[in-house]
């Protein structure tokens, strides 16, 4: 399936500056956003997130939203914030916390800050990443940091919060003794996160690793010396980046481990520019220090991220022209799953390094549309992470443009209007399902100009060749904007005609015309993908089953079932941790079919639940497999 997105990537770079989404259009929705975000809350003062860190991540956004810091949701949750982040492991609830009380200002919080920022320091593990924990702290320590974030009085350090430094201009003198004797048992014996669940939770991953990445930035700050963990961790990237230019969940070692986690994504590619333009900023840290007047780092000239945002303009479409107001426009894509998640990453990548457009895509305007589009009566937005309000989160800071690193992207350069050896288009992504292709429609031009490109430097690590746009492809375009533009019997005609002939072409060509379609019609699409790959063989579907494109899993788990193929059973157990939600639905479907049993997960399952009814799947097949 790679080639359908490409040739569609391609195309999507010639595409015509439109009008933007009205911004009063925007502000309607972020009103509603916040309203419907304050709703969630909870009496204690949290949204139902099973960590804390939803909490802060929920409140930080009603900041970034203008939400004054004295009204009761931000003091509610400030309240719980403070008392849970001081006993939590978890490196997204740390790192979140830190965020949040940064963006509060209160400086009674320091304290806690310079505890949680050291915390995160300890739990970066020797490839440089982060995995779920960090270490605690023990009562004594607690203790202390409950006594010091007494605002009323001057501490018993000595210090006195109302004259500590500015944010900013700190230095390690600065810091407590007791803060600085940590973080001399931290140079002296190296990282000492030993997580006790081991397993998995061990393993670095770059999810957690790019929130770990925003809160050492602001760690600097503190003066807490992060400089070089952020390079470290800049140096992983480097290292782990894939042949398409863009990044997997874990490293290509730990890939193996989890199981076909080694797929570059979306998301994962937006934690690794990141990390980079943190890494440049380091640098950048360390030339001013000793010369004033240093220059800020040229990023067009730094290959990695050259080949990043190459793979990261595939996965961003083009805007359609739609004015947020009235009906929904068509070709406007729809959200589900962590296509929010997505929109939050690519809209922090975007503000560090200060484009306003990725390549000739104009990626606000493109993300507005499908916000304002898919923003539910209630005002919330809702995707995998929906319920506690995190989806709403991740859209509100986006449609603000929110910038939590702003001292990061005034430490980058990139030369006026993007470098376009940087901002290209290239080979596909997996992406985030339906935002990786948007609908061309009519507005496509020829692709010749978008074709003219020039590839990334040889010194990316094994950066790929792009595959060419063949004849093929044209064809595979041709038929499925034959399925999009025909309607009721003409168009059932020409389904059955892609779904009984015989080639990829065909397989291809009903996939990319479900990514353009809605409601019932995508449906249809979708039931003749299923019924082709029903007259596969076990083998050919086992592959499909681990297929890059999100509606091949899923039409192969529904041909499993209607073929009756139970040695596929392993097979789609393991689609129950797949990224997207309609797959892993697809799998469950499945699964209950050919046992008549059913473990579970429920479409509303944590993490923690899915994992639960995956292993509860697995013991059932190991008990019944031999019959």
């Amino acid at each position: 399936m790679r080639k359908v997105i490409l040739a569609v990537a391609v195309f999507a770079l010639s595409f015509e500056a439109i009008p933007a989404v009205e911004q009063s259009a925007i502000d309607q929705a972020i009103a509603r956003g916040v309203a419907g975000l304050k709703r969630l809350q909870q009496h204690d003062g949290t949204w139902a997130a099973s960590e804390i860190g939803g909490t802060a991540l929920a409140a930080l956004a009603l900041l970034e939203c203008e939400v004054p810091k004295t009204d009761p949701s931000i003091v509610a949750a400030a309240k719980a914030v403070r008392e849970q982040a001081l006993t939590t492991d978890k490196t997204y609830s740390i790192s979140l916390s830190i965020l949040f009380l940064d963006k509060l200002g209160e400086r009674s919080d320091t304290p806690l800050i310079e505890s949680l920022i050291v915390r995160l320091l300890a739990g970066q593990r020797s490839d440089g990443g982060w995995s779920y924990t960090c270490p605690t702290l023990g009562v004594e320590e607690v203790n202390r940091i409950r006594a010091e974030m007494d605002p009323s009085r001057a501490l018993k350090s000595g210090r006195d919060l109302g004259k500590l430094p500015q944010t900013g201009q700190r230095k390690v003198d600065d810091l407590p003794q007791p803060v600085r004797d940590q973080l001399a048992v931290l140079e002296r014996f190296g990282n000492v996160a030993t997580p006790q669940d081991g397993g998995l939770l061990n393993i670095s991953d770059n999810s957690n690793t790019q929130f770990a990445t925003l809160g050492m930035w602001v760690g600097r700050r503190y003066g807490v010396p992060t400089q070089a963990a952020l390079l470290k961790n800049a140096a992983r990237f480097r290292t782990t980046q894939n042949r398409d230019g863009g990044w997997s969940y874990t490293t290509t070692n730990s890939a193996v481990i989890l199981n076909n986690f080694g797929t570059s994504s979306a998301q994962m590619t937006c934690a690794g520019l990141f990390a980079l333009a943190a890494g440049h900023g380091a640098t950048y840290d360390v030339k001013k220090a000793k010369d004033g007047k240093a220059e800020k780092i040229d990023v067009s000239k730094d290959p990695n991220v050259t080949a990043g945002m190459t793979a990261l303009a595939t996965a961003v479409g083009v805007p359609v022209g739609w004015s947020g107001n009235g009906p929904r426009h068509p070709a406007v894509a729809p959200a589900s799953g962590k296509a929010y998640y997505f929109l939050w990453s690519l809209e922090r990548v975007m503000v560090a390094f200060n484009l306003e457009m990725l390549g000739k895509k104009d990626w606000y305007n493109w993300g507005a549309e499908i916000l304002l589009a898919n923003q539910q009566d209630s005002g919330l937005w809702m995707g995998e992470y929906g319920t506690y309000g995190a989806d709403t989160a991740f859209a509100l800071m986006f449609l603000k443009k929110a910038n939590l690193t702003r001292d990061l992207s005034g430490a980058l350069r990139v030369p006026r209007g993007g470098d376009p050896r940087v901002l290209r288009g290239g080979a596909g992504l997996r992406g985030v399902p339906d935002l990786t292709v948007n609908d061309i429609g009519d507005k496509a031009k020829s692709s010749e100009e978008a074709r003219a490109t020039t590839a990334a430097p040889a010194a990316v690590v094994e950066r790929a060749k792009p595959i060419p746009e063949t004849e093929a492809d044209k064809e595979a375009i041709r038929l499925a904007d034959s399925v999009v533009r025909a309607s009721g019997e003409e168009r059932n005609r020409i389904l059955r005609t892609l779904r009984d002939s015989k080639g990829a072409i065909y397989t291809e060509s009903l996939v990319w015309a479900i990514l353009r379609m809605e409601g019932d019609n995508k449906r249809s699409a979708r039931v003749a993908l299923a019924e082709r790959f029903a007259r596969l063989k076990d083998t050919t579907l086992r592959e499909y089953l681990k297929d890059e494109e999100a509606e091949i899993r899923r039409a192969a788990a529904l041909a499993a079932a209607a073929r009756e193929s139970k040695v596929l059973i392993p097979d789609l157990i393991r689609g129950l941790s797949d990224a997207d939600e309609q797959v892993r639905r697809a799998m469950l479907i499945a699964l209950r079919e050919l046992t008549k049993q059913d473990f579970g997960p429920t479409a509303e399952a944590n993490e923690a639940q899915r994992r639960a009814a995956i292993a509860a799947w697995e013991k059932w097949w190991k008990e019944n497999s031999r019959e």
